[in-house]
């Protein structure tokens, strides 16, 4: 007995018993789960394993050993924590080992950091006055036969843990949360770093069986040639120059606040071009660069891992900048960032772009946030594009802005927009203001290249990158600001809702396209529009103005297996929320019971061949990465 209360009262102990806390308190947080039967079974075999070894190999200095590892283990949840309020994704330990590409993470800490989030470091307050208290007290030394004892019950449990493991080991992994409420939080990252070898070693092994006519089969289109097709060469030898805006959503075209407009010439540009108005994000964990790849390949990113991160040095792969360098024209990729952020220096190069300017090249001026500001941006870019018309040669530019990037707070010299007092020092406000700031800087880049004569021998393309409007940076305030802007609560829809907007000058008119559409549409829209047709490219987004129908896949920020087609977005059941459906014109959303008679009936196939087209995409990929 006397041995038992020196156990119990060990520092040993008591840290692990601390670790276990708040282990259950972040289930609770991240997973909505309050079963502590659940937490019993499925997460401690393995942190009594890790316990115990640690007592084995490092007896004399187990503590320290276990205050590190409560150390890393407060640190690693409070940064779990952090991240589902910025992206309401539950982070897997590709996140975590991401987390030094995560800067719109590390920009807006301090606004999602909670007073509640130093109680995971309370209990080293507790732990050292422990520990002096317990000086000079008797302790427990350990024999042979109790060391016996502590490896037979290791074993036990690592044998429990592995059998956990094992036993869900092929069981589709449809969304990170809920496979880690269900099995465990450490059991479903075990399981994801299986999943993740198994991939590799599985790399080459695309089946390319399903043509483009297949893919198109399963949105609902019969293929028709691309020759044929609508605006086929509209924009035939013209430049391309392709602006990404960093967290435009549709909502602020059009929209007015206390008599001001949003986006003036946005809002001019859409009368004068196509203007699809239901495009959907697609991206995953590779957020913007995520973007990037969508755009210049019409492939769906990986699923719980940045696309880039694939991506390695000598790579060469099927794209956009590849198919147009064949058609004389000169390709270039301008960022105000460091070119490494996002390993966009293996990117860039292995998507066949000629050149690329970052920060390095562009220079660091009137810095906003995190890197210089749009307006630099722009001049910078005109300033290069001088150089490129000395060649003759044609010009696609890739422009990818940064000012509107969260917080969304910039300088005040900057702030143009006359806010109602409610709109002041808000999410939404300073949003609103950020995006003015970069509308009107886009003004000024196309005044630019009507200077040059570029703009009426142009196909300029404007689209949003994600979303900017999401996660708990919206207080309550600001959720009662969008409610009364909409008229309504402010859905999934709204948010992954981002403009694209194709302007040829001189060439088409303007006009609103409500076609259902998302990132991996917009190259094929491009090309047609160019008269270039994507010969010796695997591609599973279509041209958005000759196809009507279309049945698109996301993941990462829906679990997978959800869609949006003509009609719905669907989001799969996750960690805290049951399925979800909403009408895509009115973004209301449908009952339980209604959801399960859509599923059952009117949308049973599209649920399954987004399955389908999703996975053909994935294994394309790890054809291409394996094979360049």
């Amino acid at each position: 007995m006397e041995k038992i209360l020196l156990w119990l009262r060990s520092s040993h102990v008591m840290i692990a018993m601390f670790i276990i806390i708040k282990l259950y308190i972040v289930r609770i947080l991240l997973l909505g789960d309050v079963n502590p039967l659940r937490m019993a079974y499925l997460e401690l075999p393995f942190l009594i394993a890790l316990f115990l070894l640690i007592s084995l190999l490092f007896r004399t200095w187990s503590a320290y050993f276990m205050l590190f590892l409560n150390a890393l283990f407060s640190l690693l949840f409070v940064s779990m924590l952090l991240y589902e309020r910025y992206f309401n994704v539950i982070p897997s330990y590709y996140d975590m080992n991401q987390m030094s590409q995560a800067g719109s993470v590390s920009d807006t800490a301090s606004m999602l950091f909670s007073p509640f989030d130093l109680l995971f470091f309370i209990d080293f307050i507790l732990i050292g006055a422990f520990v002096l208290f317990q000086k000079g007290t008797k302790k427990l030394k350990s024999n042979v036969l109790q060391r016996k004892m502590v490896s037979i019950l290791l074993i036990f449990c690592l044998a429990l843990s592995s059998l956990l493991v094992y036993l869900k080991i092929d069981e589709p992994l449809l969304d990170s949360g809920l496979y880690a409420k269900e099995h465990g939080l450490i059991n479903s990252q075990l399981l994801q770093a299986f999943s993740r070898a198994e991939t590799v070693s599985a790399m080459g092994s695309y089946d390319p069986s399903m043509s483009y006519e297949d893919i198109l089969a399963l949105k609902g289109n019969e293929l028709v040639p691309f020759e044929e097709q609508k605006y086929f060469g509209a924009a035939k030898d013209k430049h391309l120059i392709a602006i990404q805006v960093e967290s435009l959503q549709d909502f602020v075209i059009d929209m007015e606040l206390n008599g001001q407009v949003i986006t003036p010439f946005l809002n001019q540009l859409v009368d004068e071009s196509l203007y699809f108005d239901e495009v959907y994000q697609q991206i995953g964990a590779g957020n913007t660069s995520d973007t990037e790849v969508l755009f210049n390949m019409s492939v769906y990113p990986s699923g719980l891992e940045p696309t880039v991160n694939e991506v390695h040095k000598g790579m060469a792969i099927p794209s956009l900048p590849r198919l147009l360098g064949e058609h004389g024209y000169h390709s270039s990729t301008y960022h105000t960032d460091d070119v490494t952020y996002w390993n966009r220096d293996h990117l860039y190069p292995a998507l066949g772009f000629d050149t690329f300017y970052d920060k390095e090249v562009l220079g660091e001026e009137d810095v906003i946030g995190i890197g210089s500001s749009d307006e630099y941006l722009f001049d910078q870019s005109l300033n290069i594009f001088d150089e490129l018309l000395k060649d003759n040669e044609k010009i696609y530019a890739n422009v990818v802005t940064m000012t509107s990037h969260t917080p969304f707070v910039i300088p005040e010299k900057y702030q143009e927009l006359d806010l109602p007092p409610e709109y002041e020092d808000t999410l939404i406000g300073n949003y609103l203001q950020s995006i003015h700031y970069t509308d009107k800087q886009i003004e000024k880049f196309a005044q630019g290249l009507k200077d040059r004569g570029l703009w009426d021998d142009s196909l300029i393309t404007i689209f949003g990158d994600h979303s900017g409007v999401h996660g708990q940076l919206l207080l309550d305030e600001d959720v009662s600001l969008l409610r009364e802007y909409f008229g309504r609560g402010y859905s999934l829809v709204d948010r992954f809702n981002v403009p694209f907007i194709v302007t040829v000058p001189g060439e088409i008119e303007g006009e609103r396209i409500s076609h259902t559409g998302g990132h991996i549409d917009m190259m094929p829209t491009v090309l047609n529009l160019l008269g270039i047709t994507p010969d010796n490219m695997t591609i599973f987004g279509h041209n958005l103005l000759e196809y009507n129908h279309n049945l698109l896949g996301m993941r990462y920020y829906l679990p997978l297996g959800s869609f949006i087609n003509n009609q719905v977005m669907f989001s799969e059941q996750s960690a805290k929320r049951d399925q979800r459906m909403f009408n895509l014109e009115t973004s209301a959303a449908y009952k339980t019971d209604e959801i399960k008679n859509l599923l059952e009936n009117a949308y049973r196939e599209d649920r399954e061949n987004v399955m389908k087209i999703m996975d053909a995409s994935d294994q394309y990929l790890l054809h291409l990465f394996s094979e360049s």
